[in-house]
């Protein structure tokens, strides 16, 4: 019995993927997972992880533009179908509107069940536009009835996906991080000569547009003696960002870290920021990893106020919502976090910490996978909180 993963990445950081698989590998259901993407300089064509999960790249990835993306997304289904087509191929996954036809194509071939797990509203994402927009939700809306479970990540995502598609079989799994525990550190104070009496707010991820990156900046320009901006990840504005922290007082800027330190480094803040501009319906409606990360380190977080963040912070009392995304909003936000209660914050992130880990989620996974499957549960299902 075989499942395999469809993504057409190098696999190299794909946190939610490798997640999802490994709890379906301590599961059991399989006897193999493949997580099936595309070559890269540098990657081995099949990469052995552990107990039964592997990677496997075909292809290599290539140049920009429409044409070619269309072209080498046809020529790596193709490579991919004919892989697949005869083995016993028992479930795939889709984690893109883009495998989906190629999902369905080897469903047929196999008689695998289908789970689509979208990771953002894939029709509605930032920059889609145009004729890729068109095409895109032709194709969504032409096979996603054929999926057997569907899985999306956040409420608001899921509710967008019942009413426009009228489905059925739908699950929201979070992409939170497994429970652990962090002490705090210096090591951001040390690194950068932050004054021990100045508060740390961390921006972690993707530094690109639409993540309110360069608001940020503008934001703690007139709050150096009040606090101090860390801006840490990679992306288009990685190197603007180097630029600025440069010549702006109170901003630094720390390269991309691998997953394995992110959480120590996380640790070395006081208060996380995830600052989305509502540029697309899928920004609107997201549930950025680095929210739940930020609370699984115990960490105070200032968000901007779209639709699902907002509600998940003012629901469990873990921050501050900004009114908007102008830098006079988010400097406000910025005192009236620095003067709440930091023991009642705290405290409620614990709270928050223990309900919303993968250890809650995985059990939702098992579930979906049972259901797809046809198998009966080995044992009743219920989401209950982290052990401590």
């Amino acid at each position: 019995m075989i499942n395999i993963h469809l993504y057409p990445s190098a696999f190299l950081n794909e946190s939610r993927i490798m997640r999802e698989s490994r709890s379906l590998s301590r599961l059991a259901l399989f006897n193999r997972i493949d997580l099936v993407g595309l070559g890269q300089e540098g990657t081995l064509p099949v990469e052995s992880l552990d107990d039964g999960v592997r990677i496997v790249r075909i292809g290599q990835h290539g140049g920009a533009g429409l044409l070619r993306k269309l072209t080498r997304t046809s020529s790596w289904s193709s490579a991919v179908y004919r892989r697949y087509c005869r083995q016993r191929v028992t479930c795939i996954n889709c984690h893109s509107v883009a495998t989906l036809p190629l999902g369905v194509m080897l469903s047929r071939a196999t008689g695998a069940k289908l789970v689509y797990d979208a990771h953002e509203l894939e029709s509605e994402t930032n920059g889609l536009n145009g004729v890729r927009k068109r095409l895109t939700k032709r194709v969504e809306r032409m096979l996603i009835g054929r999926a057997d479970q569907c899985i999306f990540v956040a409420d608001a995502i899921e509710q967008w996906y019942i009413d426009e598609y009228q489905l059925k079989n739908t699950t929201v799994l979070y992409n939170c991080p497994p429970h652990f525990t962090v002490e705090p550190t210096d090591y951001f104070r040390q690194k950068f000569n932050i004054d021990s009496r100045t508060p740390i707010f961390l921006y972690q991820g993707l530094i690109g547009e639409g993540r309110g990156i360069r608001v940020l900046v503008e934001a703690f320009s007139s709050l150096a003696s009040h606090a101090a901006l860390v801006v840490m990840g990679y992306g288009p504005l990685a190197n603007w960002i180097a630029e600025e922290a440069k010549a702006r007082p109170g901003l630094y800027y720390h390269p991309a870290v691998t997953p394995d330190k992110l959480r120590d480094l996380t640790a070395a803040a006081d208060f996380g920021l995830s600052v989305i501009e509502p540029t697309s319906l899928s920004y609107e409606y997201c549930m950025p990893n680095k929210l739940f990360e930020y609370v699984m380190a115990n960490k105070p977080v200032l968000v901007s106020p779209t639709r699902e963040q907002s509600n998940f912070v003012r629901k469990h009392a873990v921050g501050e919502v900004a009114r908007d995304t102008s830098p006079i909003a988010l400097r406000e936000a910025v005192m009236s976090l620095l003067a709440r209660d930091l023991q009642a914050l705290q405290s409620a992130l614990r709270l928050t910490a223990r309900e919303y880990c993968w250890e809650n989620q995985e059990k939702k996974l098992e579930t979906i996978y049972r259901e797809a499957l046809g198998l009966s549960a080995l044992h009743a299902v219920q989401i209950s909180q982290c052990e401590v």
